[in-house]
């Protein structure tokens, strides 16, 4: 045998191993199903919401919409919190200005002034407290009623706030626990609190004349809705001693604000 020939059984051992080669033809007719197969199943992807009957597109639609509203809430309410801390910031600056004596607000155009501060010791929470807030600027910290006598007066005193900023806390304060108030003009009072109830707002029993030296803490209910309802959270407390429990060095000679 020569090595031509050799060379050609060797190939041809090759061939018969692997089986016939394809023609030009056919890897032209495999590669066009190929792509064929891949532009139906593209196509097919991109009709999958089409495919849908009426309802299973509602449905779709509607849990997207459901998605973006809840993510909608999520901001909103990370803003008004952050919003509410740090308005405290200023509001705290502002006060500090107030007990030495200066005519200060927290920003410019607010419609308010700081009037005093509330601190609950044992949770460790506290809050600048406005005077002659609208509803808007309660937003921005507690809220003293006008209408009712200073804290430490004889009567009846009402700090209002929002039940998920401020007063959140308002649910964990117990029987007996200290609520200290520091007005503008220096003077620390303390106050007991007593068993926190559930009112409608227009029948609290609250009277801001009534015999003796009161504090309301007051918040909407239940703790946790989004919605505002008629019904109320109140903490009444007692003041402890009439003498002032302490003192913060104040150069504020301005009267205090007193109801209207």
């Amino acid at each position: 045998m020569t090595p031509a020939s050799a060379r050609s059984g060797v190939r041809n051992q090759d061939v018969d191993e692997f089986g016939p080669l394809p023609t030009y033809l056919e890897l032209a007719m495999a590669t066009a199903a190929a792509t064929a197969y891949d532009a139906a199943t593209e196509r097919e992807n991109r009709s999958l919401l089409p495919s849908l009957s009426v309802v299973e597109k509602a449905i779709a639609v509607s849990i997207a919409l459901l998605a973006l509203y809840g993510t909608a809430l999520v901001a909103d309410g990370l803003y008004i919190k952050a919003k509410a801390e740090l308005s405290q910031i200023l509001l705290k600056r502002a006060f500090a200005a107030e007990l030495r004596g200066e005519d200060a607000r927290p920003w410019p155009w607010a419609d308010f002034t700081t009037e005093a501060e509330v601190t609950a010791p044992r949770l460790g929470k506290h809050a600048i407290v406005l005077s002659g807030a609208s509803g808007e600027a309660l937003a921005f910290g507690p809220a003293w009623l006008t209408d009712t006598p200073q804290p430490g007066d004889e009567g009846t005193s009402v700090i209002a706030a929002h039940r998920d900023t401020h007063f959140r806390w308002l649910k964990d304060v117990k029987p007996g626990d200290e609520i200290e108030v520091t007005r503008r003009d220096g003077k620390v009072l303390t106050f007991k609190a007593g068993e926190g109830r559930i009112v409608p707002w227009d029948r609290s029993g609250i009277d801001p004349a009534a015999q003796g030296r009161h504090l309301v803490l007051a918040t909407c209910w239940p703790f946790g809705a989004t919605q505002r309802g008629p019904l109320r959270y109140i903490v009444e407390a007692e003041l402890v001693d009439p003498q002032p429990t302490g003192a913060i060095p104040s150069t504020n000679t301005k009267p205090l604000s007193r109801a209207e």
